[in-house]
């Protein structure tokens, strides 16, 4: 059984100030290269879940980012386009030695541009466990409200 998660959504004018102001050039599509990386951060954040590194770097549906500090992946994240348009971040998660640095702004920029623009919408979703209280911080600090 999951935990309870709260779901978010962020609209593309409530995001694109900000988003407009983070340079997100230590930000890049994750490469085969990074499946390592990727799998332990996955498996240490999101231990239960259904979907696999391999999938998160390979399944060409899916948007996912690495941020990089000093050439050193540190986080990823993880989105798509859901069949009925819809925009959907799914994973997210930055190594605990780097959080609280801004490293995850960069992500989460160069993430959700990407989303906004892979089909042009207008609105993102997330879900987030109850109990990550730092991540629901995260998101609402960033223009994302909670809608369930």
């Amino acid at each position: 059984m999951s935990a309870p998660s709260r779901v978010y959504a962020l609209s593309r004018s409530a995001a694109a100030e900000w988003l407009a102001s983070i340079d997100t050039h230590r930000a890049r599509r994750a490469l085969e290269s990074d499946l390592d990386f990727v799998a332990d951060l996955h498996a240490l954040e999101f231990p239960t879940t259904y979907a696999t590194a391999h999938g998160l770097v390979h399944d060409p549906d899916l948007l996912t980012f690495v941020v990089e500090a000093d050439g050193t992946p540190i986080g990823y994240a993880s989105g798509h386009v859901t069949a009925d348009g819809a925009g959907q971040l799914d994973y997210m998660a930055v190594v605990p030695d780097a959080r609280g640095v801004g490293d995850g702004h960069v992500l989460l920029a160069a993430t959700l541009a990407a989303l906004f623009a892979e089909a042009d919408l207008d609105e993102l979703r997330l879900a987030v466990e109850e109990h990550r209280k730092p991540a629901i911080r995260f998101y609402e600090k960033h223009g994302f409200t909670r809608v369930h």
